[in-house]
């Protein structure tokens, strides 16, 4: 389980999940918007991260982590949505910080563990072959 690199990407999507609660979004009126004001924004990056760790545990199912990391993506793209509108809140022009971008962080190390989960399951196909 802990010896494949997918899991490492879906561990560093989990915890840039939970950065992204402390972490300023903007400043706005000069006052930090941490992700963590933000209900929404809070409840879906916590949904990330247990995601995250729930594909984890799921190792010997490689079509059910394929199919989760999938939704876990598009959850991660809301969450991005979901920042930029509540970082821009009651001003037209925030001062955007660099949590920001945590959401395209986890987007990225995602699609690298559905790469890497899709690279095992051919593996293994293949090696059915074989037999």
């Amino acid at each position: 389980m802990w010896q494949r690199i997918q899991t490492v990407f879906l561990c560093i999507a989990a915890l840039a999940a939970v950065g992204f609660l402390f972490a300023p979004i903007a400043i706005e009126n000069d006052v930090a918007v941490y992700g963590k004001t933000n209900v929404i924004a809070s409840a879906i990056a916590i949904g990330i991260a247990l995601l995250s760790l729930f594909i984890i545990t799921q190792f010997q199912d490689r079509k059910l982590q394929m199919r989760f990391t999938m939704i876990n993506i598009i959850i991660a793209f809301v969450l991005a949505i979901v920042a930029a509108i509540g970082a821009m809140g009651n001003s037209a022009t925030p001062r955007y910080e660099f949590a920001i971008g945590i959401p395209v962080l986890i987007i990225i190390a995602l699609l690298l563990a559905y790469r890497n989960i899709k690279k095992d399951e051919d593996l293994v196909k293949s090696m059915d072959r074989f037999r």
